[in-house]
């Protein structure tokens, strides 16, 4: 039966993906003209040591499952741009298969997708008051997640630890065991100034996780998870320096179990007190803090029952870089591959920073997020992460980052917890129009969950760490610039040659359940 609907279902989306891909595509290549548009195909090839394919304590593992495994990853990527004076967007698209040495039943071909459109140009021919109007969206089918931290930005291929938007229960460190699933995300930004000193932001965000075949000896209870977030962010600059504000976010989230054996939801009202500073030419904060509430929910199924709950809710992320200014230059560019949607085997624009360019980013959430495994409803989780990025040579460029998460959820009849780290080193070098990426991961994962029914109390623990080191060798056919940041992070910057740059667009600053700080 598993095996029906992930084959049913699955053709179905990559069809629909598929079809959506050309049609934007399409739209791409009639309404721009040859200066305007542009098409780079990218291929990787990536050779990973893992020590623990399965995401699994390897005492669970059967006598067939070798828990290290060297792998081969084939990613052919196609990269489209459209630069205009009315509209801009990027759109990419590609596979990865790979291919397993030790356990060659794991071997699978994956998809991922995504593109943004920058609406703004087209929305000032109706009221210049319009800031922002944008779309974006993504699509993954991946036959080995295990949910994590989401992907860095900047070039990279495959997932990394550091400072990531939360834009998905996928993303808020809850580690399961390996497993296929299928992604999407969809979000809908505008922005409106009411004053010469407040501004009005509004965004729509839609989410789906849906979850298939399981392995590495374990089958968790896991929940296909649904979830639509609306936010709206009032903010005023009261100096040149501080601006100040308050956002209200409403989400919305929809559970299945992946059996079959049960079905859920919930819904959380919060709102936050927002404060952004600038305290020097480098150093920036944003921080968030109000309260969430939980609305009570009723269910037959044992454990998913929601009564009224109140928390507090918190945001945070402080930014050093050497090119504040550049950064705050970029954020009228019309740019098409500026917020790209970066996912974890994909690749994006920039990664190779100009020599002496660097940016140190922190950032915390503490928020309600939904809990897809071991038990379905709302889940308390804190957040930290860490990342550094700076241009070592002209054509080497480093990279550090660190998340860590701890959740947990309560339940009628159902309670769990979990704690992840990650950590992640790299460098990447740019030999002509090739980027060689070394990267090293380490994780560590524990969860314990308990449940009691029929007057019967059982608790399950698991705990595992796994380490990954992976060499990337990636190419652009038409473009030599592809991975250079000054070329590919602003529009109308000179390129490391000509003089100084400014950074790409950095990762969204987005936390908690949607909610998003003044910026």
């Amino acid at each position: 039966m598993t095996s029906l609907w992930y084959r049913d279902v699955t053709l179905r989306r990559q069809a629909a993906v598929a079809l959506l891909t050309v049609l934007i595509a399409q739209w791409v290549l009639s309404t721009g003209v040859s200066a305007q548009t542009t098409i780079i195909p990218t291929l990787s090839v990536s050779e990973t040591y893992d020590s623990n394919v399965f995401y699994t304590p390897k005492t669970l593992l059967g006598p067939d499952q070798k828990p290290e495994d060297y792998i081969t990853s084939v990613m052919p990527q196609i990269n489209i741009a459209r630069a205009g004076s009315l509209v801009s967007g990027g759109l990419f698209g590609g596979a990865v298969v790979s291919k397993y040495v030790n356990n060659p039943s794991l071997d699978y071909t994956g998809i991922n997708a995504g593109g943004q459109m920058n609406l703004t140009g087209w929305a000032n021919t109706f009221s210049r008051r319009i800031t922002m109007l944008s779309v974006r969206g993504t699509y993954q089918f991946n036959p080995a997640s295990s949910g994590g931290f989401g992907a860095t930005t900047g070039g990279g291929v495959g997932t990394g630890f550091g400072v990531t938007s939360i834009t998905s229960p996928t993303n808020a460190g809850l580690i399961t065991n390996r497993v296929s699933s299928n992604n999407y995300s969809l979000g809908i930004t505008g922005g409106y100034t009411l004053t010469p000193t407040t501004s009005l932001t509004s965004s729509y965000n839609y989410s789906k996780v849906s979850f298939g075949n399981q392995s590495g000896g374990v089958n968790n209870q896991l929940f296909g998870t649904e979830g639509h977030t609306v936010t709206t962010t009032l903010a005023t600059r009261l100096t040149a320096r501080d601006t100040v504000g308050a956002t209200a976010t409403m989400s919305h989230y929809s559970q299945s179990q992946n059996t079959g054996g049960g079905t859920g939801s919930f819904t959380t009202i919060a709102e936050t007190l927002n404060w952004a500073k600038l305290w020097t030419q480098k150093l920036r904060s944003t921080l968030g803090a109000g309260g969430i509430v939980t609305l009570p929910v009723g269910s037959d199924v044992p454990g998913q029952s929601v009564k009224t709950q109140f928390a507090p809710t918190a945001t945070a992320s402080m930014t050093y870089s050497d090119f504040s200014e550049g950064l705050r230059a970029a954020g009228s560019s019309m740019n098409p591959f500026d917020s790209l949607p970066s996912l974890a085997g994909s690749l994006n624009p920039g990664g190779i920073n100009p020599p002496g360019r660097y940016t140190a980013t922190m950032s915390y959430s503490y928020s309600i997020f939904p809990s897809y495994a071991f038990g379905s409803g709302p889940m308390q989780a804190h957040v930290l992460g860490l990342n550094a990025t700076g241009g070592i040579t002209p054509k080497l460029t480093g990279q550090v980052g660190m998340n860590y998460a701890h959740g947990s959820s309560s339940g009628t009849s159902s309670a769990s917890t979990y704690d992840s780290v990650g950590l992640t080193a790299g460098a990447r070098y740019l030999i002509g129009p090739v980027m060689a990426s070394l990267q090293y991961n380490w994780l560590y994962s524990a969860n314990s969950a308990s449940q009691s029914a029929l007057g019967q109390a059982s608790q399950s623990e698991t705990a595992f760490s796994k380490k990954m080191v992976m060499l990337t060798l990636s190419a652009a056919f038409t473009s030599q610039n592809f991975f250079r940041m000054d070329r590919f992070g602003f529009v109308g910057q000179p390129s490391e040659s000509e003089g100084t740059s400014g950074p790409s667009s950095g990762e969204s600053g987005s936390g908690g359940s949607g909610t998003e700080l003044v910026k």
